[in-house]
């Protein structure tokens, strides 16, 4: 085991840091600072020191200007030197800053952004909705009908929230459609954009059933894409409510 009398005497951290230990005292130091705070202290200072001088090295920060004619020599070696302890310093801060503020300062920026993904996570998953599996959804298949025929009946219950359409309009050439549902009255009560035919050559639109009070609705189908829009199809619906 080192002493450190010994590691003193020996330059040994040094010497560990330009790597000019034999394997076996390298091995034998490093046990020793490991478990030696003032070792420990020394190594790193000194680590900091060298990798601030191979920065300012790095950056040329040590190299001696050249010498401009007719300047006093012993004014310059003064300017020089004076630069060169500019630059230690620099060297020291470097040093200083790389290894012990930047990562003090990446830690807690990462100590920060847990704590602040840990406070927002449980608002996150509350903000979120949650899409509701719903059975027994009312549908209704409806067909073109003329005026005197008794149009489709649905009852919807209070605890319906949405009401399937399923539409089969047969030959067709357009791929997009539009539907709209018109009360008693012919007002507008809400309508569906982007309909296309399934691989069934159905459609299929779901409506909110907060819109279709008790009444009879005329729908109406529009063919819009491609070009021009056409009528491809009237529809009626008889709703009743408990």
């Amino acid at each position: 085991m080192m002493m450190h009398s010994e590691i003193e005497k020996a330059e040994t951290v040094e010497r560990y840091i330009r790597n000019q230990l034999t394997p076996a005292q390298r091995q034998e130091f490093e046990e020793h600072f490991l478990a030696c705070d003032e070792c420990f202290e020394k190594l790193q200072t000194t680590e900091r020191f060298a990798a601030g001088m191979r920065d300012a090295a790095e950056r040329g920060l040590l190299e001696a200007p050249p010498q401009p004619q007719g300047v006093n020599p012993g004014w310059f070696a003064w300017a020089f030197a004076a630069t060169a302890c500019l630059a230690l310093i620099l060297a020291g801060l470097v040093g200083w800053a790389y290894f012990g503020q930047i990562p003090r300062l990446r830690s807690e920026l990462r100590e920060t952004a847990a704590e602040f993904e840990k406070q927002a996570r449980p608002q996150a998953e509350q903000e979120v909705p949650t899409e509701q599996a719903e059975a027994n959804v009312p549908l209704v298949m409806l067909q073109a009908s003329r005026a005197e025929e008794r149009p489709p009946i649905v009852t919807l219950k209070p605890q319906d929230d949405r009401l399937v359409l399923w539409i089969e309009p047969g030959a067709s050439r357009y791929r997009d459609f539009r539907l709209d549902v018109f009360s008693y009255g012919n007002h507008l009560v809400t309508s569906v954009d982007h309909l296309a035919l399934s691989r069934y050559g159905a459609l299929a639109a779901t409506l909110p059933t907060k819109q279709l009070p008790a009444g009879d609705f005329r729908i109406t189908l529009t063919g819009q894409a491609p070009p021009p829009a056409a009528l491809a199809g009237e529809y009626h619906l008889e709703v009743r409510r408990p």
